[in-house]
């Protein structure tokens, strides 16, 4: 009787085994998301892990695992382990019919594009002798851009350089700006002639227009870091720095345009300056999206791809500023206003012995104190 007993418990163990191996992940989803698409670096947000079990048959224990590039933050979370990536493993006992929402708080310490590809499903046959797994497609993303940092010392400056270049450029007229009718004179275009007005007082008329200024600034990004010695705090400070100064340029109302020498994969490395408010997520994701990994183009050929009427401020960030880089940057700058800002470590700007470039007529060099990490 107990040899048939125990066959019998051995035979519904075997089937159990065998259709719960089958079937186990059939009604399983497990869905992971973040609360928001995009933020700044620095900032804390929150991912939101769901799993949900869509049949009857309920799941004792279930491990859900899933990995991202260790830059994503998740202090003080419990099952988690950091080398290379991050990885984040968390059990659940699921019953049948049953959804859970788990909120897993992190911090976004650098810039990035991070992703969550897959979600790794891990349960255990009955008496746990066997392990069941099983994968599944994950599309959770979210843009880390630039952290913002403090350019209120290098913005007064723009600030006034763009006033030097209103002052000195003619003004034009802006066809949106009506302003009166006057007498036609001979200098006047046919094209501006108020032909009603004309037709009601006898003589030619013609329309006048309030004067109109286009501040323009043409920023370029030096991420170039190929010596012996790696300085990827020098670099970041200057991504930042270009990004923060982008979008101070850009509430202010002025036209922007940005290139930058990171390598881009067959993509634009830049754009002409101009005030559409999407060129700065287009900005911000493109420096999110790049690498150091991914390598660089020539800094000086950089230059050349984009050219920039007098009337434009230009804005140069490097970190490897040297007297060779200096008189390149002179012949490309010409007469336009220019502002090179070059982050330095803390002390080496006030030795003065690795920063020995001198502001000239229409060109300002600003060193930025970058503290050693």
């Amino acid at each position: 009787m107990i040899l048939y007993f125990l066959l019998a418990v051995g035979l519904v163990t075997a089937l159990w085994n065998l259709y719960y191996r089958h079937f186990w992940a059939k009604n399983i989803t497990v869905h992971l998301r973040f609360e928001t698409d995009a933020l700044y670096a620095g900032e804390e947000t929150m991912l939101y892990e769901v799993i949900e079990n869509r049949g009857a048959m309920p799941v004792p224990v279930l491990e859900v695992g899933f990995h991202t590039r260790k830059e994503l933050d998740f202090a003080g979370e419990d099952n988690t382990n950091v080398s290379d990536y991050i990885y984040k493993r968390d059990i659940f006992a699921v019953l049948g019919r049953q959804k859970i929402t788990r909120e897993i708080p992190l911090k976004c310490t650098r810039r990035g594009h991070y992703e969550i590809r897959e979600a790794e499903l891990t349960t255990h046959s009955l008496l746990y002798r066997k392990r069941l797994g099983q994968a599944l497609e994950s599309n959770a993303a979210i843009y880390v851009y630039p952290r913002m940092t403090n350019v209120s010392d290098i913005m007064p400056l723009c600030e006034r350089m763009l006033g030097t270049l209103q002052c000195s450029k003619r003004l034009y007229e802006d066809p949106f700006a009506f302003r009166t009718i006057r007498d036609y004179t001979i200098d006047d275009p046919m094209k501006t002639i108020n032909w009603k007005a004309s037709a009601k007082t006898g003589t030619l008329m013609v329309n006048t227009f309030d004067s109109a200024l286009s501040q323009k600034a043409m920023l370029f990004l030096d991420v170039e870091d190929t010596g012996i010695l790696k300085y990827q705090d020098l670099v970041e400070e200057s991504i930042s720095i270009a990004a923060s100064l982008t979008r101070r340029l850009l509430r202010q109302g002025i036209e922007v345009g940005f290139c930058y020498n990171g390598n881009t994969a067959g993509q634009e490395s830049g754009f002409a300056p101009t005030n559409k408010k999407e060129m700065l997520v287009r900005m911000e994701r493109m420096l999110a999206e790049y690498q150091s990994a991914d390598g660089t183009h020539s800094y000086e050929e950089e230059l050349d791809k984009y050219s920039a009427p007098e009337d434009t401020l230009l804005i140069f960030v490097t970190k490897n500023l040297n007297p060779a880089l200096f008189d390149t940057i002179k012949r490309r700058a010409g007469e336009n206003q220019t502002i090179i800002v070059c982050p330095v470590y803390r002390g080496e700007a006030l030795q003065g012995e690795s920063f020995p470039i001198k502001s000239t007529k229409n060109i300002r060099v600003l060193a930025r104190e970058v503290d050693r990490q």
